[in-house]
């Protein structure tokens, strides 16, 4: 007897299968994903990246669901270490000894020098250089309304509609709050905010009106594609330009710090000072994110959301029940309407058959605009996991590490990941050694939060000082 056959995915390629061997690969997702916690898109993913179809297509029918996701992780946990095992390889020593002291260097180390090299300055720069990448940051990122953002009403209708024609208009919100957590709202392009403004500009036109064309009918999600183009490429682009200007300012020198010539260096700038000044040899310095030599666009820009789809799923619930996402909507007169906002029928009504969908080109629409949001996140996710695990011999060279050192890092939870990794690799860690540096009294408060998030005791083995007090 012939089986049925269905065509299936599971994260990496569509396959031919048996019914009996689909459901056994759904069940096994389905059940990582209940067992685990985790959404649907995280279990596709890792199941694809360690080839868990492989695993699957021979283990018995009949395993129960718990038996099948076990034999599944382990699994994967096997072939995790098999394609890690040539990242071991390059370890980090001082002179063939074990590593006593870690440096881990941030934006503030090179501030100290008098480089102007915070994520204002990097907007300076754009504004001279590319202004049109300002304008749409500030205007489609962050948690604020569109309008709210400016101080004037006129400034933001304006710059809706001839976008690069003007100058930037003032934003203070932008630049008190936008910029200066510049990496953390790189992961808020405002869906919301995106589709309110194609709805705004949409023709209301059926694909059957005389006057009807797709070019006009799509233009306004050309803007869209032009937002994202330039806050991913030309974003990058610009930012390894502006990196390559950065430079101390005259007479640092005089003020230059006195760094442990016996140790190693994680270093989360972009720049090269510690070699170019310091003298540090490159075979002691980890540049986590990449340097500046490196070709354009490879640097690592972008926000640390490992599944988007968690933080996606907050915000539908934390929304649907907002009056203006619900299935019928009332007009001035009272009168009732079926709802075809596009933030409702792309977030909140996914079914046609639902009725919504008064004009079926808008559900093109819909589409066409979520592959390019997905898109855009699926560019700038910074993958703290998969760096970690390409740098592997570096975080497993600490196993010996007695003192680390804090120079300029803000502790931002973008790169908690990178300290979590460093903790889980030394030996003796309640017997650590931490140095942080700060600049304020609100620096006091970060330390304090970000030893408690990372469990380290607040005792004698944490201390503060500021840079200056460690010149040479």
């Amino acid at each position: 007897m012939t089986e049925n056959l269905i065509i299936m995915n599971i994260g990496d390629s569509d396959i031919l299968y048996s019914f009996d061997r689909a459901r056994l690969i759904d069940r096994a997702r389905n059940g990582f994903m209940r067992i685990d916690g985790i959404t649907f898109k995280r279990a596709r993913d890792y199941m694809a990246k360690y080839s868990a179809r492989d695993y699957l297509m021979q283990c018995p029918l009949d395993l129960s669901t718990k038996e099948l996701v076990s034999g599944m992780k382990d699994y994967c946990l096997q072939r995790r270490a098999e394609m890690l095992e040539p990242y071991r390889k390059k370890r980090y020593s001082i002179n063939g000894d074990p590593i006593h002291h870690l440096y881990i260097i941030g934006n503030g180390f090179d501030r100290y020098h008098g480089a102007d090299s915070t994520y204002m300055d990097f907007r300076n720069y754009l504004l001279k250089h590319n202004d049109f990448v300002v304008k749409m940051f500030e205007l489609f990122f962050g948690p604020r309304s569109m309008m709210n953002n400016f101080d004037d009403y006129n400034d933001y209708l304006l710059c809706l509609q001839y976008g690069r024609k003007l100058p930037a208009p003032k934003n203070t919100w932008a630049k008190d709050y936008l910029w200066k957590d510049f990496e953390k709202y790189l992961s808020e392009l405002n869906r919301e905010r995106i589709f309110d403004f194609v709805d705004e500009n949409l023709p209301r036109l059926y694909e059957d009106d005389e006057s009807f064309s797709y070019a006009e009918y799509f233009a306004p999600i050309d803007i869209v594609a032009d937002v994202v183009s330039s806050c991913t490429f030309e974003m990058q682009y610009q930012f390894h330009r502006w990196i390559n200007t950065i430079h101390y300012k005259k007479g640092f020198r005089k003020n230059m710090l006195y760094l442990d010539p016996n140790a190693v260096y994680l270093n989360f700038n972009y720049t090269l000072f510690l070699e170019t000044e310091y003298n540090i040899s490159r075979k002691h310095i980890l540049y986590i994110h990449g340097d500046r030599r490196q070709k354009f666009g490879s640097l690592v820009l972008g926000h640390n959301v490992e599944d988007n789809e968690v933080a996606f799923e907050e915000w539908v619930h934390k929304h649907k029940n907002r009056r203006r996402y619900r299935p019928n909507l009332k007009d001035k007169k009272g009168k009732y309407f079926a709802n075809d906002k596009l933030v409702y029928l792309a977030f909140f009504l996914k079914d046609m058959k639902k009725g919504n969908w008064k004009n079926p080109i808008r559900y093109y629409a819909v589409d066409h605009i979520e592959e390019r949001l997905e898109n855009y996140y699926a560019k700038n996710i910074k993958h703290s996991n998969d760096i970690i695990d390409h740098n592997l011999g570096f975080f497993e060279s600490l196993n010996d590490l007695k003192e680390i050192t804090l120079l300029g890092h803000s502790l931002g939870d973008v790169d908690f990941p990178y300290f979590k990794a460093i903790v889980e690799n030394v030996r003796n860690v309640d017997d650590l050694i931490w140095n942080f540096s700060y600049y304020s009294d609100n620096d006091i408060k970060n330390i304090r939060r970000f030893c408690r998030h990372l469990n380290i005791p607040q005792g004698k083995n944490v201390r503060h000082f500021k840079m200056s007090d460690i010149k040479r």
